[in-house]
Parts: structure tokens; sequence; C-alpha cells
């Protein structure tokens, strides 16, 4: 029983580590550029361990919110890799997909340890109705912080 115990004290905190990481909340993506002349704009919750999504779109004038549960996110996240991709779609083939450049990927700190923070130029793949046609190919200087 006294070898038991110390194995405890070393195995428990970071058995609450891993929970913690389980509850963590989700990343905060703020996103934005000029394309044809008109601002654009991507600003919101976006999932990084649940799958929640809470996103304004603005380009010009026209504001479109993708939340859920009208709206599906997932995200692919390694900035190590130089990996980063959401992809939301709201309904049919009306869909968000915003991929990272790679090489523009600057980083600190890591989900694991509570804390992210990163910088990337990322390119509108797909754009959602009413800016698919305008929006598409356009790069976003974007901002991702994540801290449980």
């Amino acid at each position: 029983m006294k070898k038991f115990l110390p194995l405890c004290a070393l195995v428990l905190p970071f058995a609450l580590t891993g929970q913690a990481i389980a509850g963590a909340n989700t990343a905060q993506l703020n996103c934005t550029s000029s394309h044809a002349g008109q601002a654009i704009s991507l600003v919101g919750a976006i999932p990084a361990s649940i799958v929640d999504v809470d996103l304004q779109l603005s380009y010009g004038a026209q504001t479109l919110g993708l939340a859920s549960p009208q709206a599906e996110a997932t995200e692919r996240t390694d900035f190590r890799r130089g990996i980063f991709k959401l992809d939301v779609a709201l309904s049919g083939a009306n869909r968000l997909q915003l991929q990272a450049q790679p090489k523009s990927i600057k980083y600190k700190g890591s989900m694991g340890g509570g804390k992210l923070k990163a910088s990337f130029v990322a390119t509108i793949q797909e754009a959602p109705e009413p800016f698919q046609a305008a929006l598409k190919g356009a790069e976003l200087r974007c901002s991702y912080a994540y801290e449980i």
C-alpha cells in the first residue's frame, strides 16, 4: 500500500490534465483583409475541442452568421506541420472552406499546454452564398487564440 500512494500522487495530476483538455473551450478566430475594394472579416468562435461554431462573415455591407446548430464545423489544426483547415457546412453545398498557407503559419504554445496563439494567411477555398462568386480565392490575415 505504501508503494501505491506515491504512484497515485504521480499519476493523478496527469489524469486531471487530460480531463481539462477534453472539456476545453472553442478557439477564437479573427481574419481580415480587403478584396476587390471591399473589407472582408471572419470573426468568432470555432471548434477546438467541441463542435459549436459561432462565426460572422462580412464582406462590404453584408454579414452572414455561421452558427450552430444551423452550421456544422470541422477543423483540422496541426500548426507544427503547417496545417489549419476549417470547413463550415450550412445546407447542401453551401459552405465555407478556409485553409492556411502552410509557410505563413507562426505559433506559440500548444493545445496540450492549455494555451495556443497563432497567426497565418489563409485562402477561402469555398464561400457560402451570397459571397460565393466574390470571395473564392480571397486571402485573409488570421489570428487564432485557444486557451483552457
